[in-house]
């Protein structure tokens, strides 16, 4: 079992996409694994398409997933909740793990076939 990096859902497999965390820059300068679930990926790719068609800019803070301060742009996600059965939650991620979450789409297929 894997838990999304993003909404906490513990599922079989998880999509695993590369960023750099800064935290981790000596340690591990090509960057570190992150692992998304599916809901997660999805979210985060059609952010990806609303950002790269425009030119929008997002608020200035802290990636949720990196670290890094910096230009983020609001990916609305939906994390299991026993009361409800799930809350939205609007998470910040930066343009870089948004790139990585795009390449993590394209391999998607692979990943989540087998399950």
């Amino acid at each position: 079992m894997a838990d999304c990096d993003l909404c906490g859902v513990a599922i079989p497999t998880v999509c695993p996409i590369r960023v750099f965390d800064p935290r981790f820059e000596h340690s591990y300068p090509e960057g570190v694994w992150k692992g998304l679930c599916e809901n997660c990926l999805d979210s985060s790719k059609k952010v990806y398409d609303e950002v790269s068609e425009s030119k929008a800019t997002g608020v200035t803070g802290k990636c949720d997933l990196c670290g890094t301060s910096t230009q983020l742009h609001e990916v609305e996600i939906s994390i299991p909740s026993f009361r409800k059965g799930s809350e939205d939650e609007i998470v910040n991620l930066c343009k870089k793990c948004l790139e990585a979450c795009d390449e993590g789409y394209a391999r998607k297929d692979e990943v989540f076939e087998h399950h």
